[in-house]
């Protein structure tokens, strides 16, 4: 197992090729404050903090010591990640690397080409040295000034210990988040996950006694980029809507594994068995689990004797299992999420005639329509303000939008192909979603509020149901 020391952020990633078999991850690393010894440090015309003005940002090649070939290989790495990281997130207008490469490489900021760097329209450049330090390297870190009143000055310093070649993407994560952070005071999702469910595997379906019975869907997970794609299921059924634990930890999801619809619950990461916290039948099918902010409930559609579904939650242990829309015989109450302060919970029902979207308190009171005269469904709450959801009754849908302090609902997407399942980012800035623009079902992601950047995440076979994770602790 690799272990990777951190004094500000306790960080933690993994992967697993199944769920049951227990992944290497790295531990947390460490960042402390770079000073620049040669310099004083001194009030700059051009701000990377101030949120009224977006500064341009250049990264130049990040150095190792000569003839360490693989200590520049991954220099070279967090470099490239880096720039893509927070390039994402759009707080700094970031110049390519192709044009950076065209200017010579400084070995150290007095050094640094600023004049060059000024041409390409650069506020700041990101300088990063690679040393080894035992079975880790350190990373030192400067950003240096190239506008303003006195160019080649140091804005931003750190050092990041405990990198490792094995962990050069998850270091370089971090980097970006603590980066993000420092300069723009902004939660970064670059130490984030996505699960999702995909049938690329083209593994049969197994016990559905038809000619024909299709290919099995099994769950997924991969870093926020759609890097380090990894299956942790393999019971060749149908397994959908996988949801992370607010730790990052677990996930919950639906499996016809036993032969009716049931929660599972599944660690990827090694830490614990697998579970079934709602205990379903042949006449009771449990679906669309989803967990309370504080991890010790799950809320989940159930039928009753096969029937209509409800809106339940039960502990995380399978215990104190509660009805919070009994008495509904003649219509579905499924697809619940929590609030982010765990007081309400949005679901869609089809009381009215079509599928639109209701509201509720967290104990089942007060349930109120929110979602007025349009087909709509999956709704995902994001810290922002809004409700994500899937919009449209025809052959495609759209991701749109609930305002829930202004009480307005905007259309996200495009219009291109049908576009459902909408996850919302932890820091509520981008939603992940099930497209058909490609052809077949992929997951993609699109900023809020704006509707751009539409970014392709998978590529391999049919993917659906996205789940994005919170940022690990």
């Amino acid at each position: 197992m690799l272990r990777l020391r951190f004094v500000l952020t306790a960080f933690a990633v993994g992967t697993a090729a199944l769920a049951t078999a227990a992944a290497p991850r790295p531990g947390p690393l460490s960042s402390e404050p770079l000073q620049d010894p040669s310099r004083q440090q001194t009030q700059l015309e051009v701000s990377m903090t101030d949120p009224g003005y977006h500064p341009r940002l250049g990264i130049q090649a990040f150095s190792a010591p000569p003839g360490d070939t693989e200590l520049a290989a991954a220099a070279r790495t967090i470099a490239e990640v880096l720039w893509a990281d927070l390039d994402f997130e759009k707080d700094y207008y970031m110049i390519s690397l192709g044009e950076g490469a065209r200017i010579p490489t400084a070995a150290t900021p007095q050094a640094l080409a600023v004049q060059q760097w000024s041409q390409l329209g650069a506020d700041f450049v990101l300088m990063g040295t690679a040393r080894r330090s035992g079975d880790t390297f350190v990373l030192d870190l400067r950003s240096i000034t190239v506008r303003g009143r006195e160019p080649g000055s140091q804005a931003f310093g750190r050092q990041y210990q405990g990198c490792t070649v094995q962990n050069v993407r998850a270091c370089a994560h971090y980097i970006a988040d603590d980066f993000h952070k420092e300069t723009r005071g902004l939660e970064g999702v670059a130490q984030t996950r996505l699960a999702f469910v995909s049938n690329r595997d083209r593994t049969a379906l197994t016990g559905r006694p038809i000619p024909n019975p299709g290919v099995s869907k099994e769950v997924y997970i991969a870093d926020y980029d759609g890097a380090n794609q990894r299956r942790v299921t393999a019971n060749q059924k149908l397994n959908i809507k996988p949801r992370w634990s607010p730790d990052a930890s677990s996930i919950v999801y639906t499996s016809w594994e036993s032969g009716f619809q049931d929660l599972y619950v599944i660690h990827p990461f090694g830490r614990g068995p697998r579970s079934r916290p709602a205990a379903g039948s042949d006449e009771v099918h449990n679906q669309l689990g989803a967990w309370s902010p504080d991890g010790q409930w799950l809320v989940y559609a159930s039928s009753v004797n096969g029937g209509r579904h409800d809106v339940w939650v039960v502990r995380h242990d399978g215990s104190a299992r509660r009805n919070l829309t009994p008495n509904t015989p003649n219509w579905d109450d499924t697809s619940p999420t929590w609030s982010p302060d765990g007081a309400k919970i949005a679901f869609t029902s089809s009381r009215s005639g079509t599928p639109q979207i209701y509201m509720m308190a967290a104990d089942g009171t007060g349930v109120q329509r929110i979602i007025s005269n349009q087909h709509s469904d999956a709704p995902t709450w994001s810290p922002l303000n809004y409700i994500a959801f899937a919009l449209g009754g025809g052959p495609g849908h759209d991701i749109a939008i609930y305002d829930t302090l202004r009480n307005e609902v905007r259309v996200l997407t495009d219009g291109f192909g049908s576009n459902e399942s909408p996850s919302v980012a932890p820091n509520g800035r981008h939603i992940a979603f099930t497209t058909t623009r490609w052809g077949r079902e992929q997951i993609a992601i699109v900023d809020y509020p704006t509707g751009r950047n539409v970014r392709r995440i998978t590529e391999a076979g049919a993917n659906s149901f996205p789940d994005w994770s919170r940022r690990p602790r």
